[in-house]
């Protein structure tokens, strides 16, 4: 398989957001979580997190095929990058694509040196892809319902010379 990551454009947000639809469903569906879940975002309100200052969304290709996507929040001035929205459609889950994307993605930004994301405490696959990339866990867990509890990581890259 062939990962190419390719940057976001306006016109890409019907694919962006029927990618996020389709990853983001099963969680909803057993986290039932009406207050944070990307599966509710409108398309309106996704465009508008894609075009903001200080983001850089990409799209993951396998093949040829959109397979996934990813917003990174940049706040070049304090040298810090947020993952946000990671989604990768699940009949493509299990096979590395978010591993290297992301891998490929922090070096695609050396200017941040600080790394941050959140994910789902029950979701261990997503635990265990954070870890095995170096991220580590901080801060204090956050409860959204009697289901579903936050979870925070970061990491911070060696300087690059």
């Amino acid at each position: 398989m062939k990962l190419e990551l390719v940057r976001f454009q306006p016109q890409d947000i019907d694919t962006v957001w029927a990618i996020q639809r389709e990853a983001y469903r099963p969680l909803y569906e057993t986290y039932q979580d009406d207050e944070t879940s990307p599966w509710l975002e409108s398309r309106a309100l996704l465009l508008e997190k894609y075009t903001r200052p200080g983001v850089a969304g990409y799209l993951f290709l396998a093949d040829g095929q959109p397979v996934g996507a990813v917003r990174i929040i940049i706040d070049a001035e304090n040298r810090r990058a947020r993952v946000s929205g990671l989604g990768v459609l699940p009949a493509w889950q299990g096979r590395g694509i978010a591993q290297e994307a992301l891998r490929r993605i922090e070096r695609l930004h050396p200017e941040a040196a600080h790394w941050s994301l959140g994910t789902i405490l029950q979701e261990s696959k997503n635990c265990h892809l954070y870890e095995k990339l170096g991220y580590r866990r901080y801060g204090e867990l956050k409860p959204v319902n009697e289901k579903m509890t936050l979870v925070f990581y970061q990491k911070d890259q060696p300087a690059q010379g």
